[in-house]
């Protein structure tokens, strides 16, 4: 007890200096932990942005293809005369019963 009323009486400066010390390594330790927390999630986050754009561009690819696909079945259809795209429609698979 005696000890206890010396930090206070005329040593309270120390009991000061250790409660602070005690307060930093408090404040580094739990906003270290938040730092930590933030960039865990921005690296997911990014992980997930990336494969997101790469699925879109997969996508978009794969639309580039169906159009240059369609462009160019349209251009063999158009140059067919009219006997030939007759045949073509009467020997289609879609038109079989």
């Amino acid at each position: 007890m005696t000890f206890i009323t010396s930090l206070l009486g005329g040593g309270w400066h120390w009991l000061a200096a250790l409660a602070a010390v005690i307060a930093a390594l408090g404040a580094s330790y739990f906003g270290g932990k938040k730092v930590g927390a933030v960039k865990e999630k921005a690296k997911a986050d990014v992980a997930s942005a990336q494969k997101e754009a790469a699925r879109v561009n997969d996508i978009a690819r794969q639309q580039q293809k169906n159009r240059e696909e369609a462009i160019r079945v349209e251009t063999d259809n158009r140059n067919l005369d009219d006997a030939a795209a007759r045949n073509k429609l009467q020997q289609s698979k879609y038109n079989q019963p």
